[in-house]
């Protein structure tokens, strides 16, 4: 199975201090490797190999208060949300 890269630009701006938690939780997800996060750009990068890992990263974004860029999210999932705040 071949590896694939995506690249994820997310509404909502990070800081340093909140790359390092959204790092951690997404290389927690199986099959994912190499996230880097960059916080000027909005932008998360990461390889996986399948489309459930790819499904799993951006329900995960969500829950943290990162929806990918154009998603609309509803108001129980934005109240649960704890985005930078920093």
């Amino acid at each position: 199975m071949k590896q694939q890269i995506a690249r994820i630009q997310v509404q909502n701006n990070f800081c340093e201090r909140c790359k390092s938690s959204i790092q951690t939780k997404l290389t927690k997800i199986r099959d994912v490797s190499n996230v880097r996060l960059y916080p000027k750009e909005s932008l998360v990068v990461f390889n996986f190999f399948r489309a459930n890992e790819l499904s799993d990263v951006l329900n995960a974004l969500t829950e943290m208060g990162y929806p990918e860029e154009g998603e609309r999210i509803n108001r129980d999932t934005l109240l649960r949300s704890k985005w930078c705040m920093c």
